[in-house]
C-alpha cells in the first residue's frame, strides 16, 4: 500500500491487521472499513451473505507446503509420512488450517493418515505453526510458500500439483468510503501484482493482463 500512498498524496487511510475472522467480527459491530482483505474466501463471503459488503474478488493466491528446516532428511511428502516427526499445523478454524485439511484430504489415505498422527499442535495462525519449525518446537508445519520468503532458515517440501491454493478476497464494505473501489482497482493492477509475485504470491493473471478479475465464491480492512 506504500506505493498507492506515493501516488494518492492527498488520500488518507489507515489499515488495520489481525487474523480474517477477528477483523469480520470487527466489522460486523460496526469499526469503520471501507477495504476488507480476506485471507481465504470464507470471511469475506461472510460479510457479503450479512449485506455488510460487495464485490468479491481474488486479488491474489498463495500455495501451501510443508516447512522443514534446510538440512531436514526429507524430500517428499512420503518421506515426511515415514519419519518419526513432529508436525505443526493451524487449528481448522483459520485459514491455513482449513486449507491444511483439504490439502490432507487429497494425498494418498495412507500418507494423510500418517501425517495427522503426527500432528502434536493446532495453532491459532500460521505465524505460529512457522515459529515452531524454526524454533525447533516442531520438525514440519503447513504453511503458505511465501511465509518461507522470511525465513532462510526453513525450506519446503512441495505438496501436490492439485493441492487447493489459497485465495485472498478483497470486498468493499458497504458502509465504508467509496474511493475504496479505487484502491481495489489498484491492487489488481499491473503494477500491484508485480509487487505480489515479487513477494512470492501468486497474482491474479487474467486481471494482471487486463481482463476482468476473478470473483470469489491474516486480513487487513482498510478505512480512507
Amino acid at each position: 500500500m506504500q506505493r498507492y500512498r506515493e501516488q494518492h498524496p492527498g488520500m488518507e487511510f489507515e489499515l488495520s491487521f489481525a487474523g480474517s475472522q477477528a477483523l469480520a467480527t470487527q466489522i460486523e459491530e460496526g469499526a469503520p472499513a471501507s477495504l476488507f482483505i480476506s485471507a481465504n474466501p470464507v470471511q469475506a463471503e461472510r460479510l457479503v451473505a450479512a449485506g455488510l459488503a460487495e464485490q468479491p474478488t481474488v486479488i491474489a493466491e498463495n500455495r501451501l507446503v510443508i516447512a522443514v528446516r534446510e538440512d531436514a532428511p526429507w524430500r517428499t511428502v512420503e518421506e515426511l509420512a515415514a519419519a518419526d516427526v513432529l508436525i505443526a499445523m493451524g487449528t481448522s478454524s483459520v485459514p491455513v488450517g482449513a486449507l491444511t485439511q483439504s490439502a490432507l484430504d487429497r494425498l494418498d489415505p495412507s500418507v494423510a493418515t500418517a501425517l495427522r498422527a503426527k500432528v502434536v499442535t493446532l495453532d491459532p495462525g500460521v505465524r505460529f505453526v512457522l515459529s515452531r519449525v524454526e524454533l525447533g518446537a516442531a520438525d514440519a508445519g503447513f504453511v503458505y510458500d511465501t511465509d518461507l520468503v522470511a525465513a532462510p532458515a526453513l525450506r519446503a517440501i512441495e505438496l501436490p500439483r492439485e493441492t487447493p491454493r489459497n485465495q485472498y478476497v478483497a470486498v468493499l464494505v458497504t458502509a465504508g468510503d467509496g474511493r475504496a473501489a479505487a484502491v481495489l482497482e489498484f491492487l489488481l493492477g499491473e503494477e500491484a501484482q508485480t509487487l505480489l509475485r515479487e513477494a512470492g504470491f501468486l497474482s491474479v493473471t487474467p486481471a494482471a493482463a487486463g481482463a476482468p478479475p476473478k470473483r470469489a465464491g491474516a486480513g487487513s480492512r482498510v478505512a480512507p
